[in-house]
């Protein structure tokens, strides 16, 4: 991690002349600016592309990112990046963070609008950039910002884009890029083929498909298109991943790192996918994507472009964003059926 040092940094009132048209921004003042975005993988990678657009503005600034160790793990060697502050669990984690960043940084965003992300932020500059009261997760931490956005887009990685609105007001279009490194591995055999992909994982048991519809669709697959199919799993999943292999034709993937999957999915035909981390990774590695969408909505949390489906079900109660359910309707709604039409659809185009 690089040390992170206490350069000339304007006091508020001389960051908002900066900010709002009275002054020049200037890469020699513009010197260090703090992304927080703790955690979850999916969740950072959606804040990837205003990373990306930061950094193609002001190329000269030095970005870091506050994070928890499984994102700082899988970020760092990233293009736009200087540096990482790993922020550890629990308060001890959280306050250590807050230290190491203290007044050090030009500017703070807070893309993950929890309080903990807010502290962090607010503590590390006196200019703090987040969302609106009405639109944050939780309400406390708008307190933290001194600059409040209120979202104007739907999805999430557009929302974040909009949090670069205080630096470059006069600015409207943003290039949507990830640069995720790709690491490829010569024993991934079963890639030669070209296959579509199972993600089985959902994170939350709210967004799993059961492994019966995977086996169907697996077999379908096989028996329609006369295409190969591959799983890959994370950790929990291997004995459904097993299952599912036991029981259809699809091959199993080796166990692999999150950063791994870069490369298993920049070689794949398509990838079949709950809403959670791998399935956006394949998004910003360029793979075809359908999604399978149960408590979240797929206008915020969907795959990103035109070129990627989402199957959603219609039901009242959803978007829910709930991690438990007493009356759970919508993951079983979607079919086998279903899902194998828009893959026979999507491959045909």
């Amino acid at each position: 991690m690089r040390t992170v040092r206490i350069e000339n940094l304007p006091n508020r009132s001389q960051m908002h002349e900066l900010y709002h048209g009275r002054g020049s921004l200037g890469a020699n003042r513009m010197k260090k600016i703090l992304v927080v975005r703790i955690g979850a993988l999916g969740d950072a990678i959606h804040a990837l592309p205003m990373v990306n657009e930061l950094h193609r503005r002001e190329p000269e600034s030095e970005i870091y990112w506050a994070a928890g160790p499984s994102v700082v793990s899988f970020l760092k060697g990233h293009s736009a990046l200087s540096g990482f502050i790993t922020v550890n669990k629990g308060v001890k984690g959280l306050f250590n963070a807050a230290k190491l960043v203290r007044k050090k940084f030009d500017c703070a965003i807070d893309t993950q609008g929890l309080i903990k992300s807010a502290f962090i932020a607010a503590s590390s500059s006196n200019m703090v950039i987040g969302r609106a009261w009405n639109s944050v997760r939780e309400k406390p931490a708008s307190f933290f910002y001194t600059e409040k956005v209120e979202p104007q887009k739907e999805h999430i990685i557009e929302q974040n884009l909009e949090l670069l609105e205080p630096l470059f007001p006069n600015e409207t279009k943003f290039e949507i890029k990830y640069d995720i490194p790709i690491h490829e591995h010569p024993e991934w055999k079963f890639l030669s083929e070209t296959p579509i992909l199972f993600n089985i994982g959902g994170g939350w048991w709210t967004k799993l498909w059961e492994r019966e519809n995977f086996v169907q669709l697996a077999n379908r697959i096989d028996k329609v298109l006369g295409l190969p199919v591959g799983i890959v799993w994370g950790p929990g999943e291997e004995d459904n991943a097993k299952y599912i292999a036991a029981h259809s034709s699809a091959q199993l993937a080796p166990p692999t790192l999150f950063r791994d999957l870069a490369g298993i999915f920049s070689k794949a035909r398509l990838l079949v996918s709950g809403e959670t981390g791998p399935l956006h990774l394949a998004v910003a590695v360029g793979c075809r994507t359908i999604a399978l969408l149960g408590p979240t909505a797929g206008t915020r949390n969907g795959p990103y472009g035109k070129e990627q489906i989402t199957i959603e079900p219609q039901l009242p109660c959803r978007p829910c964003h709930s991690r438990t359910c007493a009356d759970f309707r919508c993951m079983p709604m979607i079919t086998p059926d279903r899902v194998f039409n828009e893959i026979a659809n999507k491959l045909e185009r």
